[in-house]
């Protein structure tokens, strides 16, 4: 809970940075879709960037007590992802509401918001890393699995993904959001990832 509370209390400090959308009709657009694609495909490129080439003294290096290794966040990661793409997914998921009953929040608001790393959150115990994965390999094909399937969703669907709201850590958020939310989460964790990389005693090789 306190991870979910942490998770508002930053979207509602980003959120002032920006204009709410008055309440109308907003309307999913073919930029809309551009623009989710790009997101989850330039997160996924990153993600196999970072990974790919690292021993396994670094892919499990650890800075220091209570810090996770590259190894734990990105096996984070996909987890995150299945869970959330699976929420925001699952039959009757997806709500229908007047345009004035549900406040908007801006796109870059959101993704800010999630991707801030200067507020650090515990993550909940059912997405904690765990050792799901044994090799940056199978890591990596697992991501690339995973990713494929929500670049998919939204690459062909022909709903209007703005005209329907998804429940996430953040609160309700349109559909479309909900996969700007699940893109962003990667790419909060992989700017941690950068962080490890940059630690003073990151191994070498």
């Amino acid at each position: 809970m306190k991870y979910l509370l942490s998770f508002a209390f930053i979207l509602v400090s980003a959120a002032a940075a920006f204009a709410q959308t008055p309440p109308a009709k907003v309307v999913f657009t073919e930029k809309d879709r551009e623009f989710a694609l790009k997101y989850l495909n330039d997160t996924k490129e990153d993600y196999v960037k970072q990974l790919t080439g690292l021993s396994d003294a670094q892919l499990n290096f650890r800075a220091g007590e209570g810090s996770w290794t590259i190894a734990e966040i990105g096996e984070h990661i996909i987890v995150v992802e299945q869970a959330l793409f699976g929420m925001m997914t699952a039959p009757n998921a997806a709500k229908t509401f007047t345009c004035e009953a549900v406040p908007r929040i801006a796109d870059q608001a959101l993704i800010l918001a999630i991707t801030n790393r200067g507020t650090k959150f515990t993550a909940p115990e059912q997405v904690r890393p765990n050792g799901r994965w044994k090799t940056k390999e199978d890591m990596i094909a697992n991501f690339e699995k995973t990713r494929a399937v929500t670049i998919d969703h939204i690459k062909n669907n022909k709903a209007d993904l703005r005209n329907t709201f998804v429940q996430s850590p953040m609160g309700t958020i349109d559909s479309l959001q909900g996969i700007l939310f699940i893109s962003g989460h990667g790419d909060r964790h992989l700017a941690q990832l950068k962080e490890v990389k940059a630690d003073t005693k990151y191994p070498a090789k």
